[in-house]
């Protein structure tokens, strides 16, 4: 597989996620183990997939779990009072 062309639209993943009849979060973590690349969901920026935030804008790469619903209440807070 050649490397990324980082000039792809953003769309790129979804139109083959739909012609493969794929889940574009499963086509993602396909090129991800392929090219060891992944791309900034906020800015499109091209990382190593190792990465966990983005070397452009500094978004998170891989969304996180909460592993219990007091986490989750937790963050959500954070995320309110900012």
């Amino acid at each position: 597989m050649p490397d990324e062309d980082p000039d792809r639209p953003a769309y790129h993943d979804a139109a083959l996620a739909t012609m493969y009849r794929l889940d574009v979060d499963r086509l993602a973590a396909i090129r991800r183990a392929v090219t060891g690349m992944t791309r900034c969901p906020e800015c499109d920026a091209l990382n190593l997939a190792s990465q966990p935030r983005c070397d452009k804008c500094g978004a998170k790469l891989y969304p996180e779990v909460p592993d219990n619903e007091q986490e989750k209440a937790t963050k959500e807070q954070a995320r309110q009072n900012r």
